[in-house]
């Protein structure tokens, strides 16, 4: 069998789709295996894969860097401390994917655009590597809207455009001073911002797959190893059925993902305000702490059930609308399912997904869950809104094959071709 190693952080929004991809292959007889965070091995083992547990001595070292005490957002100074953070543990991963490679001997390295440093262990063992991208927008560009700049709309004039322009250049301008200030930490793992060719040294120069949309995105010139091939949304263990305590009725699901745990702190006091404002749903809401099932009984407080954790795409179709965060496998999950989004994006890149789904109508975005126009907004949502753009959406998700195109990538990359028949894996 041909030996793929899967490598992403044990975060679910970077983790589980490589696990949903990782299943296909293997049904297809290559053999994936993971590395990831120690919180995940045991749910991939569970699951029939061989998975090693990347700084295995240092539990929760992952987790304490992506789940802040406070928004990160486009602050230069958090994001130098953050990276940082993750530099420190850079050369320990490093070693431990160098030492797995060097066991397993994998022929192909699949790597979530979050774990370059995968890239660069499949480097030095001359095998070559493909990134997998859950929010495809965040790659640089010559053209279009920059990510990370606060959630800008699509241009529609010359002022978007030059705003554009300066905001792409601004990009690269951080970056670059990210790149001074860290140079010795880059040197030493043998990586650098951007390549001689200018293409950023994080992501595979031979093949880059969006796991999202052509048709949310704005328009912009892709790198030439990008493919966007649609989202995967499936979660890893779904459950049998729906939990037994999803309450009958008309539904409103919200969720703030895996992460924000400081925005969590607040969430069921916020959507009590919600729920006063419209009596004739009930809101169920998840916590999103991983887990296959939920953890115990739900909290019924009134009109809202919370529960530690609820699969999206099973519950999807029981619930008029979505109340989120702008993630990326939340975002996807409705587009899915044709249901319209209330948005409180509130780090990272999740203003950019906001402004996407409020851009081709598929939703609308507020500052804050706690105030009276987040109130409004839901009511437009649940029932002032065309949902003949959601439908356009819904359909094109269904015109993707994730599985398929990255099946073919695999197979491109490993033998230079994308036909599926006309090689076999570990065939001679």
């Amino acid at each position: 069998m041909t030996r793929l190693l899967c490598v992403a952080p044990p975060f679910s929004g970077h983790l589980n789709p490589l696990i949903a991809l990782a299943k296909h292959l293997r049904d297809q007889g290559f053999e994936p295996r993971f590395a990831t965070g120690p919180a995940r091995v045991d749910q991939l083992r569970r699951l029939g894969f061989a998975a090693d547990p990347v700084l295995a001595d240092r539990p929760g070292a992952f987790e304490r860097i992506a789940d802040t005490p406070g928004p990160v957002r486009g602050n230069p100074y958090r994001l130098g401390r953050q990276l940082a953070a993750n530099l420190a543990l850079l050369p320990e991963v490093r070693r431990a994917l160098d030492a797995i490679v060097d066991r397993d001997r994998p022929e192909l390295v699949l790597a979530d655009f979050t774990a370059p440093v995968a890239g660069l262990a499949a480097d030095r063992a001359g095998i070559p590597w493909i990134t997998t991208m859950p929010s495809p927008f965040v790659l640089e560009t010559r053209t279009g809207t920059p990510a990370y700049c606060g959630g800008w709309g699509r241009p529609r004039h010359l002022g978007h455009r030059l705003r554009d322009a300066a905001g792409r250049a601004g990009t690269r301008a951080v970056k670059r001073a990210l790149g001074t200030v860290f140079a010795g930490q880059l040197r030493a793992a043998g990586t650098q911002v951007y390549r001689t060719d200018g293409t950023e040294a994080a992501y595979s120069p031979l093949a880059i797959l969006g796991l999202g949309l052509s048709e949310l995105e704005f328009d912009r010139d892709w790198p030439a190893a990008f493919e966007m091939i649609g989202p995967v949304t499936e979660a890893p263990e779904p459950m049998a059925g729906l939990p037994p305590a999803l309450p009958e009725g008309p539904l409103v699901l919200v969720t703030l993902g895996t992460h924000l745990w400081w925005a969590k702190s607040t969430l069921v006091a916020s959507v009590r305000r919600l729920a006063a404002a419209y009596p004739s749903h009930h809101f169920v809401v998840s916590l999103g702490r991983p887990a296959p099932a939920p953890a115990g009984s739900p909290l019924v407080d009134g009109r809202i059930t919370v529960f530690d954790y609820l699969p999206y795409d099973q519950v999807m179709a029981r619930c008029d609308a979505v109340v989120h965060h702008g993630g990326a496998g939340i975002t996807y999950s409705a587009i899915r399912a044709g249901r319209p989004s209330l948005v409180w994006p509130c780090d990272y890149d999740q203003f950019d997904y906001a402004a996407r789904i409020v851009d081709r109508g598929a939703g609308l975005a507020v500052r804050r869950l706690d105030s009276a126009a987040a109130v409004t907004a839901l009511g437009r949502v649940l029932g002032g809104l065309d949902s003949g753009a959601r439908d356009r959406l819904a359909r094109a998700v269904a015109g993707y094959d994730p599985f398929a195109a990255t099946e073919q990538a695999v197979r491109r990359a490993l033998w230079g071709t994308s036909g599926l028949g006309e090689f076999m894996p570990g065939g001679a």
